[in-house]
């Protein structure tokens, strides 16, 4: 009876060892999403339908900083970022949420939709993907004015997959040059981190391809860095976006919304879980896993 229950207890050990060996190795796996119970589904992408008026001031016209972004020279591993819908089927991300991802997910609420086709810029760190979804969420517009010293800014995302919203301010333009050869400099428009909702500190990995926001909703550019020593987002601007957008993707002079310092963490919430609109993005290099 005891040699029975040993050799018993061996065979589970070897099977649970050889679970936990496909586990590790296995390249099917899933992305499982931070989740939190959602909002009622809205089907307006701002809570505050009185628009505020746009900010006035200087921008500047030369660099005042200096940004050097080196390459991953590791393997690509799936990860996350942030997109959001411009017109029917058509979402604005960064390219490097994207540029490695056999396959992508875009996730409305709670349903992910598979990204069926995609558009990376050649030199800028923005992107275009489509789905083919019957039934899409409000879109948020885009705006060519651009910002001004000081102006608040407001960034919506899902840094490490949790639905977040940074407040900032504009403090200049930057030279960004890509540690790769033969790449272009870039410019792109300097925040200074003043807040986030929730509240929180660190990295802010994840919340690129998100929109910043002027306080009437209009969207400026695209998130595509965070420097955590400085406390510094840095954004695409729009004429990049330009390049890669959809002719018939129109602009505007200013959104359909007032934000400020005190609510845009509640305006945060609407724009991400309640209407949809700013949705996070999971990308499979292999092709072969998928989130749930």
């Amino acid at each position: 009876m005891g040699s029975v229950v040993r050799r018993l207890v061996m065979w589970i050990v070897i099977v649970a060892s050889i679970y936990a060996i496909y586990e590790v190795f296995s390249d099917e796996g899933e992305y499982e999403a931070p989740r939190r119970p959602l909002p009622p589904i809205d089907s307006k992408a701002w809570s505050n339908a009185v628009p505020a008026a746009p900010p006035t001031g200087q921008t500047p016209t030369k660099p005042g900083f200096d940004m050097l972004v080196e390459g991953d020279e590791g393997k690509p591993e799936d990860s996350i970022g942030t997109a959001f819908l411009v017109a029917p089927g058509t979402w604005i991300t960064a390219a490097h949420v994207l540029e490695s991802c056999a396959k992508s997910y875009v996730r409305v609420r709670d349903e992910w939709r598979p990204i069926t086709g995609k558009s990376l810029h050649p030199v800028a760190d923005v992107a275009i993907a489509t789905t083919g979804a019957p039934q899409d969420p409000p879109r948020i517009e885009l705006t060519e004015r651009l910002p001004v010293m000081g102006q608040e800014g407001f960034h919506f995302g899902y840094p490490h997959g949790q639905p977040t919203s940074v407040y900032t301010r504009f403090v200049g333009m930057a030279r960004i040059r890509q540690g790769k050869p033969g790449k272009p400099v870039e410019q792109g428009w300097v925040w200074a981190e003043q807040e986030r909702s929730p509240p929180g500190s660190g990295a802010l990995g994840g919340i690129s391809g998100g929109p910043q926001v002027d306080r009437t909703g209009a969207v400026q550019g695209v998130t595509i860095l965070y420097a955590e020593r400085s406390a510094r987002l840095t954004t695409t601007p729009m004429s990049r976006v330009k390049d890669v957008l959809p002719k018939d993707v129109a602009t505007v002079t200013r959104g359909g919304t007032s934000i400020d310092p005190k609510d845009y963490g509640r305006h945060g919430t609407q724009v991400r879980e309640a209407a949809g609109t700013v949705s996070l993005v999971f990308c499979s290099v292999s092709g072969r896993s998928r989130p749930r």
